[in-house]
């Protein structure tokens, strides 16, 4: 090489370390995973270190150079038509498609199936396509290679001032090693996008978990969707206070529940035996509290996505009204209970009577049943109905310890 070209190389070689230490610096943080920290020395190791030049590499490709701005290449036709888009058969899972461009949605899995229907019922959700043999993709760079990310779905959603906005939305089971390089490169493709004569443009990532959360909680557009997504509802909080501080003289059921295992809990307001918290919990979130309140911990997953292992659950001692449908903590004479191990259990309640003699109602049968399907209901036959008694009613999921 000449001089100056070794001088060439000498500066970019520095201008690439420089950079390198900016995007470690600004952009790659350490994380804690079951309580074990991680180091950002972590990413000499190659695996990290190849996911992190990835991240680098798209950054710096889709940048552009100085004075450049890239814009993302339509091609022709030079609007995405769905005109264009010949008659196929499907063989696989299909949706019904109210408001898509096809007469049938395919799709690949039951959770793009979900989606679609969930699209069709969204308030603001004009129109949608879905994205098989459409052709249309975005580029990403993986090991210093370029590859091609083919989003699932195209969206008109009508925002609440009367502007539409064209959406990309991919579903997920489970993420996967580059499901992080697609997002980024999508996001960038509408970022570039809505700066062009095309209107505005977002993306949005659904993961099968949060997406189901989120319908659960009565989400009805996909604006309202997307805020789930990014920013969760807020949860119930809680603080655990020990016996001996001065607050739950003060503000015992007012601010404070008592805190019981579930087994204690049980015997406490069932059998009436003595039993003292572990501590006070500092609630927010539930409405007002009461004395015929208190808080256990959780065991086991047959009441998930609900009620999850570990989870710091609210309950009511004595609930009055009908209990049909509610998920209660139950004592029972029978098989114990495979996640606490012992005669109680949290569950959905659920019975049928018949009408004695004497013109009044008895129950014959009561099933507790797990939401979990991988478990199986606790059935309570006429025989042993007198060994049977309901504790308490189910409030609410206190998600957020802080200890």
């Amino acid at each position: 090489h000449s001089r100056g070209n070794h001088e060439s190389f000498r500066i970019i070689i520095a201008r690439s370390i420089e950079l390198s230490r900016r995007f470690l610096d600004s952009r790659v943080r350490a994380l804690e995973v079951d309580r074990h920290k991680s180091d950002l020395r972590d990413v000499g190791i190659y695996y990290w270190r190849r996911q992190a030049l990835d991240v680098l590499d798209n950054a710096v490709r889709g940048s552009g150079v100085s004075g450049v701005e890239p814009v993302p290449i339509l091609g022709n036709p030079e609007w995405l038509d769905s005109a264009i888009l010949r008659r196929f058969q499907w063989t696989g899972i299909v949706a019904e498609g109210k408001r898509c461009h096809t007469n049938k949605v395919p799709c690949h899995t039951d959770l793009e199936k979900r989606f679609a229907d969930f699209l069709d019922n969204a308030k603001d959700v004009v129109r949608y396509f879905k994205n098989e043999r459409f052709g249309f993709s975005v580029t990403y760079y993986e090991g210093n290679r370029p590859r091609q990310y083919y989003p699932d779905f195209i969206l008109g959603v009508r925002e609440a001032d009367g502007r539409e906005v064209m959406w990309l939305a991919e579903t997920k089971g489970e993420p996967r090693p580059n499901t992080a390089l697609k997002t980024q490169a999508a996001q960038l493709w509408c970022e570039k996008m809505s700066r062009t004569a095309y209107g505005q443009w977002r993306y949005l990532f659904v993961p099968q978990r949060k997406f189901e959360v989120a319908i659960q909680r009565g989400v009805r557009s996909l604006v309202e969707l997307a805020q789930a997504l990014v920013v969760p509802s807020p949860e119930p909080q809680l603080l655990l206070i020990s016996l001996e501080d001065a607050r739950v003289r003060r503000e015992a059921f007012k601010t404070l529940l008592p805190l019981y295992s579930l087994k204690v809990a049980a015997g406490y307001f069932g059998n009436s035996e003595v039993a003292d918290p572990e501590s006070w919990v500092e609630v927010e979130g539930i409405g007002k509290l009461d004395e015929r309140m208190f808080v256990c911990r959780a065991i086991g997953r047959s009441m998930e996505p609900t009620i999850r292992d570990g989870d710091y659950a609210v309950f009511r001692a004595m609930p009055a009204g009908t209990r049909q449908g509610k998920i209660v903590l139950a004592q029972y004479r029978g098989p114990a209970d495979p996640d606490t191990g012992g005669a109680f259990t949290v569950k959905r309640y659920s019975s049928e009577k018949r009408e004695t003699d004497k013109g009044k109602w008895r129950h014959t049968r009561i099933v507790l049943s797990p939401i979990n399907p991988e478990y199986t209901p606790i059935i309570i036959t006429d025989n042993t109905l007198e060994e049977f008694a309901i504790i308490a009613e189910f409030v609410a999921v206190l998600r957020s310890p802080l200890s």
